[in-house]
């Protein structure tokens, strides 16, 4: 009984170091990006987990995030207004190699796109 019990806490300090290993990681900027016109497209060629909108000056509308990883392409719906200030994280659900953003935006404002 004593094995089983050591193992479980083995098991509960391994999950604990991974998650602070996680929340160590820090945030990199893709890009500071102005809002309205066209859909943007943005480089990114990393292994990303999360991606973060920062409104950074006025007022934006983000739609949707479409997530490209090679020749596939994954919608996200953001569909919200930010607020200088307002962020939102977006978890794709597990690391991915992605290979770039495209982004249906609109509004007056500025933005900044980073990713863990």
């Amino acid at each position: 009984m004593k094995k089983w019990a050591w193992l479980l806490a083995m098991a509960a300090l391994c999950a604990t170091a991974a998650a602070e290993k996680l929340d160590k990681v820090e945030w990199q900027v893709v890009a500071d990006v102005t809002a309205g016109g066209d859909a943007k497209e943005l480089a990114v060629n990393r292994a990303v987990r999360v991606v973060q909108i920062e409104c950074t000056e006025g007022t934006v509308i983000v739609n949707t995030v479409w997530v490209r990883e090679g020749g596939a392409k994954t919608p996200i719906t953001v569909a919200r207004r930010f607020n200088q200030g307002e962020r939102q994280d977006l978890d794709l659900g597990y690391v991915r190699t992605v290979t770039g953003f495209r982004i249906s935006d609109g509004g007056k404002g500025k933005y900044t796109i980073l990713v863990q």
